[in-house]
C-alpha cells in the first residue's frame, strides 16, 4: 500500500508535551489531582522544549509550517499540565526563550487567533482553561502572565477582553508583568481606540473600584487608561456631547427630554475645581520636561 502525504503532522515536534496534556486532562477528568509531576514527566517536558527551541534557533524553516498561533497554543499546555510544572526551572527558561521567538515583529504579525488552529478545537474555550488555571496557580509568575496577555491584544476578539475584564477580573491583582520586561509593544493593545461600549465599561468600572492598579497590573492598567483616555477626550460628535452632559449636568428634570438640566456655563466650583486639576497636571509636565 502507497503512502501518500507526510506520516507525522506537522506540529510533530510539540508531540510529547501534547500527549502529557491530554493524559493528564483525561486523569484529572476521571478525578485524579496531578498538582506535582513525577520527575521523568518533567524530565520529557524539558527535553522536548529544548527541541523545540534547538529548532526554532537552527532549523527554523522546519516549523515554517506551523501557525505562530498553534506554537503558543501547544506552550500554554506548559501552564495547563500539573499544577507547577511551569515552575520547573529548566521548563520556565526555555519556555521563555520560545516565547521571546514568538514575540518578534515578524511572529506577531503572523499571529492570528481567529482562524481554526489544528488540533484545537476551540482558542476561546483553551484560554478560558488558561485564565482558569492562572488564577488558581499562577503564583503571579511573569511568564504566566505574559501568555495571558498575548491574546489580549486590539486586533483580536473582543470576547476574550470581555472574559478577562467581565468574569475572571481576579487575576488582575496578580498580572504582575514589568512593563520593561514585557515583550510586546503597547501600541498593539492600544491601537485603534477601542469602540465597545462593554468593554469600556468594564475598564472604567475596574479602574475606579481599584480592581485594575498599576501596581498589580501594569500592562492592563495603562491599555484600560490609554482607552478611556480616548474615549473621554476623542473629538467624534458622541462623545462630545457626552463630556457636556457629564460637565454641565445640573439636576434631574422628568420634563426635558434628557431627563436632567444642563448649567448653561460651568458653575463656579467646578469651573475652579477643573483648573486646579489641570494646573497640577502642567506643573507636573514641566518639572518632567525640566529633569
Amino acid at each position: 500500500m502507497e503512502v501518500k502525504g507526510p506520516i507525522l503532522p506537522s506540529d510533530w515536534p510539540f508531540f510529547p508535551l501534547i500527549n502529557l496534556y491530554n493524559k493528564v486532562t483525561n486523569a484529572e477528568t476521571r478525578g485524579a489531582v496531578l498538582n506535582t509531576l513525577p520527575l521523568d514527566l518533567v524530565n520529557t517536558v524539558s527535553w522536548n522544549l529544548q527541541w523545540v527551541l534547538l529548532l526554532e534557533s537552527w532549523r527554523a524553516k522546519i516549523l515554517q509550517s506551523i501557525p505562530t498561533a498553534a506554537k503558543l497554543a501547544r506552550l500554554m499546555c506548559v501552564f495547563l499540565t500539573g499544577g507547577d510544572l511551569f515552575l520547573e526551572a529548566p521548563i520556565h527558561c526555555y519556555t521563555a526563550a520560545l516565547l521571546a521567538l514568538y514575540c518578534q515583529p515578524k511572529a506577531l504579525d503572523s499571529l492570528n487567533l481567529d482562524v481554526p488552529l489544528p488540533g484545537v478545537a476551540s482558542f476561546h474555550d483553551l484560554y478560558m482553561s488558561l485564565l482558569e488555571q492562572f488564577e488558581g496557580v499562577s503564583f503571579g509568575d511573569p511568564l504566566f502572565g505574559a501568555f495571558v496577555l498575548l491574546p489580549l491584544q486590539r486586533r483580536f476578539s473582543v470576547h476574550l477582553r470581555l472574559s478577562v475584564f467581565g468574569e475572571h477580573t481576579s487575576i488582575l491583582r496578580a498580572l504582575r508583568v514589568p512593563l520593561q520586561q514585557f515583550l510586546v509593544p503597547l501600541e498593539r493593545y492600544t491601537d485603534p481606540p477601542e469602540d465597545n461600549l462593554n468593554l469600556l465599561r468594564l475598564y472604567f468600572r475596574t479602574l475606579v473600584t481599584g480592581a485594575l492598579r498599576h501596581t498589580c497590573c501594569p500592562v492592563l492598567y495603562v491599555v484600560a487608561v490609554a482607552h478611556m483616555n480616548s474615549f473621554i477626550f476623542s473629538q467624534d460628535r458622541t462623545t462630545q456631547t457626552l463630556k457636556k452632559h457629564l460637565l454641565y449636568y445640573k439636576m434631574l428634570n422628568a420634563e426635558s427630554p434628557l431627563g436632567f438640566d444642563l448649567y448653561e456655563q460651568l458653575p463656579p466650583l467646578r469651573l475652579k475645581y477643573l483648573q486646579i486639576v489641570t494646573q497640577k497636571e502642567n506643573k507636573e509636565t514641566a518639572s518632567v520636561l525640566v529633569s
